[in-house]
C-alpha cells in the first residue's frame, strides 16, 4: 500500500486563461467645434465623441444609425462596420468647426497564429505563436481558447519587435485556438488531448495504473494489455476509482501472471476517455 501511494503521488500534472476589440479613435467637442475633423478607421473600428465644453452637444453621422446626445464631460461611440465617406456633424451648434469626414475603409488587419503541436498529454505545454499586420510591438492580441463542452477562455497579450507574439498553454482537454486582433481572426488552431495514464509494478504480479484528467473518470474502464508478436493485447480490464479529495485522479490495481520480460501497458480507447480526450495509454513497464 505505501508503494502505491507513493506512486500515486509521483505522478505531476501540470495543467496551465478576452473577445477582440477593434481600435476606437477619439473626437473631442470643443465650444469651437470637432477637435479632428478628418477621422479615418477601418471597418469594424468605433469612434468616441467626448464633450469636453460647458453647453450640450449632439452627433449625427450621415447615412449611418449613429445619433448622440452629450452633456458637458459625456462621451459615447459608435462602430462603423461598412466602408464608405460620411460627414459626421453637430445639428445643434453653427459654424464650420461642428462638420467633419469619416472615412471607414476596408479592414485590411490580419493576424497569423500557428501551434508547435497538434496532440499532446495532459500537462505538456503548446507553444502558440504568430504575427499581427502592422508589425508593430505593443499591439494588443487575444487568443480565445474553446475547450470541448466548456465555456471559452481568452487571454491577452502584448506583441513585440515585428509585430511577433507567443503564448505557451496546457489545454486540459480537446481545444481550439484562435487569435484576434483589432477585429481581425486568425484561422484556428485545434490541440488534442490524451489523458495522462501511468502504469507502475507495485508488487509481485501486481500493477498500478493512474490516470489523470480535468474531469473525473472513475468507472471508466482501462485494458492492461501485454507486448505479443509486435502487437498490444489485452489481458485484463479493470474500472477507475476516485482517490478521496479529489475526482480528477482515479486508480485501479491489476493483478496478473505474465512471463518474465513481457513488456505491459495501460490503454484506454476513446470510447472511455471522450468526450473531451483522444485514446491514451501509459508507459509500459518490463515484469
Amino acid at each position: 500500500m505505501k508503494k502505491m501511494l507513493m506512486a500515486i503521488a509521483a505522478v505531476a500534472l501540470l495543467i496551465g486563461g478576452s473577445s477582440a476589440i477593434a481600435r476606437t479613435e477619439g473626437v473631442d467637442i470643443t465650444k469651437d467645434g470637432f477637435k479632428d475633423t478628418t477621422v479615418t478607421i477601418q471597418s469594424g473600428d468605433s469612434v468616441t465623441w467626448k464633450n469636453t465644453d460647458s453647453a450640450s452637444h449632439q452627433v449625427m453621422v450621415d447615412n449611418t444609425s449613429c445619433k448622440l446626445s452629450l452633456e458637458p464631460g459625456q462621451s459615447s461611440s459608435c462602430t462603423f462596420a461598412t466602408p464608405g465617406t460620411f460627414k459626421f456633424q453637430d445639428p445643434t451648434a453653427k459654424g464650420a468647426g461642428f462638420t467633419g469626414t469619416l472615412t471607414v475603409g476596408q479592414n485590411t488587419r490580419s493576424v497569423s497564429m500557428t501551434s508547435s503541436r497538434s496532440t499532446v498529454i495532459l500537462g505538456d505545454a503548446v507553444t502558440l505563436s504568430g504575427t499581427v499586420s502592422s508589425k508593430q510591438a505593443g499591439e494588443n492580441v487575444t487568443v480565445v481558447a474553446q475547450s470541448q463542452g466548456q465555456p471559452a477562455m481568452t487571454t491577452q497579450l502584448a506583441t513585440t519587435s515585428g509585430g511577433n507574439w507567443t503564448l505557451q498553454v496546457q489545454p486540459q482537454m480537446n481545444t481550439t485556438y484562435q487569435a484576434q486582433f483589432d477585429g481581425a481572426n486568425s484561422t484556428s488552431s485545434a490541440v488534442n488531448v490524451r489523458p495522462r495514464i501511468t502504469l507502475e509494478k507495485v508488487g509481485r504480479s501486481r500493477y498500478l495504473a493512474v490516470v489523470i484528467a480535468a474531469r473525473s473518470m472513475a468507472g471508466k474502464t482501462v485494458n492492461l494489455t501485454r507486448r505479443s508478436n509486435g502487437n498490444w493485447v489485452t489481458i485484463a480490464q479493470k474500472q477507475l476509482q476516485s482517490i478521496a479529495r479529489t475526482n480528477t485522479t482515479v486508480v485501479t490495481t491489476f493483478s496478473a501472471s505474465v512471463n518474465l520480460g513481457t513488456k505491459l501497458r495501460v490503454f484506454m480507447p476513446a470510447e472511455q476517455t471522450s468526450p473531451g480526450y483522444l485514446d491514451g495509454h501509459s508507459n509500459f513497464v518490463v515484469n
